[in-house]
């Protein structure tokens, strides 16, 4: 088991250190560094030196001094969902059910049908408004192990979390997989692959 640790975002640029000014275009991403996932947080001028080949998924948004509560990006969980779906270990798999069902809760994602593959189920999904389906696989999640993934997306996505995580999900994505960015209303579009 692997301890996974996010920050708080202090409000400045994980690389060079300089404070954001409120309403500042701020680059978010998912990387791995070693076991870790880690979020950092980039001024434009660092996110244009980085290494986009580090990245697992990146997003821009932009620095609010107070914030009210956590808003959900659902075109990120989207391209999270998307990037997890090569990845077959049981932990990451988890973790894409818990998504798959956040994102029909909240109708960005239909189910068409549940299809059974041997002994194990899917969840034939589509996304609203497009013809594009995707198959997610049923996992039994015990509460502990839902409230567990449950932190581990509210941490990663909430810049502001304060919390220390203990989850299975540790080791690094398997290498290959193209840098997915959410493209939302005011967000500008990241890297394709």
């Amino acid at each position: 088991m692997v301890d996974w640790k996010t920050e708080r975002r202090q409000g400045e640029c994980h690389a060079c250190a300089r404070a954001f000014a409120s309403g500042e275009a701020v680059f978010s991403m998912l990387h791995f560094e070693g076991e870790e996932l880690r979020r950092g947080d980039l001024c434009s001028a660092c996110f244009d030196r980085r290494d986009p080949a580090d990245d697992l998924v990146w997003w821009r948004t932009s620095h609010q001094d107070a914030r009210g509560g956590l808003r959900l990006d659902y075109d990120l969980i989207l391209a999270l969902l998307g990037q997890l779906e090569a990845d077959s270990r049981p932990e990451r798999l988890d973790l894409r059910f818990l998504l798959a069902l956040l994102l029909v809760r909240h109708r960005k994602l239909r189910l068409v049908g549940v299809r059974q593959r041997g002994a194990r189920e899917f969840l034939h999904l589509r996304k609203v408004r497009s013809q594009a389906t995707l198959d997610v696989e049923v996992r039994e999640l015990a509460e502990e192990r839902r409230q567990q993934l449950t932190q581990v997306l509210s941490g990663l996505l909430d810049p502001t979390a304060d919390t220390g995580l203990d989850a299975l999900l540790g080791s690094p994505a398997p290498s290959g997989l193209p840098t997915a960015s959410p493209a939302e209303a005011g967000d500008e579009p990241g890297p394709e692959s």
